[in-house]
């Protein structure tokens, strides 16, 4: 299990009394005065409880699949670490609310391996309906439901509408009367238009105009001046009363729910809309048990490289939310109160995702804000994957209030060309510093390294050679779910959000397989070419079905370092080679080390109130460290008062990573706009 961080929100610049949450529109103002939120200062190291229910003892079928998928996870990434889970409230209802959906089936695991808490998540019924998905879901106590989207069929024949008549639809060879009903959807290039009525099997009507592209479509007309007509698809009502009953009657039993608001999973920088889901849930559980005390608990779920084998992860919990009395009355009355209620209390679980995860509006912006953090970083000064997190966020919401100044937008343009200057050289951030060692001091290091990355690489490949099939299966069945994910969505950028569960699934089945089929040729082998007895031929074939995980699991550590060594080998060959070619880029990263430490000692205060100096994670006396180590380094000077090798190993592999997905063949990402992705 991971160890859990219960240190205080902690980064880049002190929060006032609220920083932990981005500004309030206002509607989240108004919100904001009707629901109250317990904070870390005043939590103490345990976790509060509702005395009204007892405590949970999880049933056997639930912790031996989180028992097993837990292992699955400790094997797949390569760190996980979680925050804040000392605010969990230990006994009563509580509702999960996760974003981003960035990891398809392996977010509620992260959720349950965590949360100390039974969860049980909210999962599509199409999902379900596969066998082995089903099998695990329903272990874990999953609550089936029926997507609308999963339901939709393409419409038989084609429909148009008159100039005068926008709402009301008309069908040629169509079975409206089959295929539609009230409060069922119509969807047209992009526009769902709800159906008011259903006339005949070649008329309906639909409560708003269709949008300019779809009514674009539907009034288009012929070379005869008669209607064209477009094709268009039918999504059905679905009636989600049996759904939430179940969550009422779980949550009215103290149990846990999980839900992802956003809905699907998805591979964006930022979270899609939230649906009113978990506020009618909440709102409604505690409209029909008057007693009832029901907590929404943010759950901010962060990858590094989401897709990737041995990659990284944290999982950050927010303050709890107890839901004023005043919503539950207001969402009582029914009609607009009850609309306002449930839009009042969205605003509130969105300000609260919104303060445990990183956003950005463009994966450019979050390039420019991950690369502002490292170069903000001194070398001497080593970061936990949680305060690299912190300060990350810390970064974001400063570059989102402060956007607009002059000065920000200068810094801004040149850690861009800092970052584009990087990907010329082929080294990455950490790396600059290897650049500035002398020629003969960076000739040793180097052939040292070439020898070490050669035996570890030497005493990886047997354990390597034997577990390329699961690698290349894996991979394929992964490139392949991505593709299906990819072709059945409209918010997807590259469906990679399905393939580290694919991945991880196909694992659970080749690896078993593998590994016995390894033994049974061991057995074949004995029982062909030796005289063993039957007794021997036994012992042996169940010593390789123990030996074979173990030699991958050498084989896969010894590759990590191998790899991680590896990536020193570039920046060392400059230096070695040319070291004076470099010198650009170790003057750029110099000035802009100066130029971030000076916009914070002029914005901190300004953002963060008077004691934003006492609270900072990177003290001034470090910052300023820092900006000799690099104006030493910009001019090739020996820096004699810090060892580089005594940096974290980690954070070599930490510094650089990207949040979320990247096409490493191109350096983009399919789709969005503007692409030229820590735990």
């Amino acid at each position: 299990m991971a160890a859990t961080s219960t240190l205080p929100p902690d980064g880049l610049l002190a929060p006032p009394q609220d920083a932990s949450r981005p500004a309030r529109s206002s509607s989240a103002e108004s919100a904001a005065s009707a629901v109250s939120t317990a904070t870390a200062d005043d939590a103490d190291d345990s976790n509060p409880t509702d005395s009204a229910f007892p405590e949970e003892k999880p049933p056997l079928p639930y912790r031996a699949t989180i028992g097993l998928f837990s292992f699955c996870l400790d094997i797949f990434f390569r760190e996980v670490r979680s925050r804040g889970t000392y605010k969990i409230p230990k006994t009563g209802p509580v509702i999960f609310v996760c974003a981003p959906h960035a990891n398809q089936f392996i977010d509620p695991v992260m959720l349950m391996k965590n949360a100390g808490r039974q969860v049980g998540f909210l999962a599509a019924k199409k999902s379900m309906d596969k066998f082995w998905i089903g099998l695990f879901a329903r272990n874990m106590g999953s609550i089936p439901v029926v997507r609308p989207q999963d339901l939709t069929k393409p419409g038989i024949g084609t429909i148009y509408v008159l100039p005068d008549k926008p709402t009301t639809i008309l069908g040629r060879n169509t079975c409206f009367t089959k295929q539609a009903e009230p409060r069922s959807t119509v969807i047209v290039s992009g526009s769902s238009l709800e159906v008011v009525s259903v006339v005949s099997d070649t008329e309906l009507t639909v409560k708003a105009a269709p949008g300019d592209t779809a009514l674009a479509k539907l009034s288009a007309v012929d070379a005869d001046g008669q209607p064209a007509g477009t094709s268009f698809k039918v999504t059905p009502h679905v009636n989600q009363g049996d759904m939430f009953d179940t969550v009422i009657a779980r949550l009215k039993e103290g149990g846990c729910i999980g839900i992802f608001p956003e809905g699907g999973s998805h591979d964006r920088s930022d979270l899609l809309p939230l649906k009113p889901g978990v506020a009618l849930m909440a709102l409604g559980a505690m409209a029909q048990h008057a007693d009832l005390n029901v907590k929404i608990v943010p759950c901010g779920l962060n990858y590094f490289h989401a897709d990737k084998f041995r990659s990284r992860a944290v999982i950050e919990f927010g303050d709890p939310m107890e839901i004023a009395p005043e919503l539950v009355e207001g969402y009582k009355k029914g009609g607009a109160d009850k609309r306002a209620a449930v839009a009042k209390l969205l605003d509130l679980v969105l300000l609260g995702i919104k303060s445990v995860i990183v956003r950005a509006p463009d994966y450019d912006s979050l390039m420019v804000i991950q690369a502002t953090r490292r170069l903000y970083k001194p070398p001497q000064r080593k970061l936990s994957i949680e305060k690299t997190l912190v300060l990350t966020k810390r970064f974001a919401e400063a570059f989102e209030q402060l956007k607009d100044e002059p000065s920000i937008q200068d810094l801004i343009q040149r850690v861009k060309q800092y970052n584009k200057l990087l990907a010329y050289y082929g080294i990455r951030d950490h790396q600059v510093k290897k650049t500035s060692y002398g020629r003969l001091h960076a000739l040793r290091i180097l052939l040292a390294r070439l020898v070490r990355v050669i035996v570890l690489f030497g005493l990886a490949f047997p354990g390597a050679l034997l577990h390329t099939p699961i690698v290349i299966i894996c991979q394929r069945v992964g490139r392949m779910k991505a593709k299906e994910a990819l072709a059945g969505s409209s918010v997807k950028i590259a469906g990679k959000d399905v393939v580290a569960t694919w991945k991880m699934l196909a694992a659970l089945v080749v690896a078993p397989t593998m590994y016995i089929s390894y033994s049974l040729m061991v057995y074949v082998y004995l029982l062909l070419f030796t005289h063993y007895s039957s007794r021997a031929r036994g012992l042996f074939t169940l010593l390789s079905l123990v030996v074979g995980p173990l030699v991958g699991y050498s084989a896969m550590r010894g590759s990590e370092e191998g790899i991680d060594v590896l990536k020193s080998i570039r920046p060392l060959f400059l230096a070695a080679w040319n070291p004076s070619s470099v010198a650009p880029l170790r003057a750029m990263r110099a000035d802009l080390q100066a130029r971030i430490n000076a916009a914070i000692i002029k914005f901190g205060p300004v953002l963060y109130g008077d004691d934003f100096v006492a609270s900072r994670v990177i003290r001034p006396e470090e910052a300023d460290f820092g900006e000799v180590v690099a104006s030493k380094l910009a001019k090739q000077k020996p820096v004699d008062d810090f060892n580089w090798e005594e940096v974290d190993p980690s954070e070599a592999n930490l510094a650089d990573d990207i949040f979320l997905f990247k096409n490493d063949a191109t350096g983009a990402v399919k789709g969005s706009p503007g692409w030229t992705k820590d735990s």
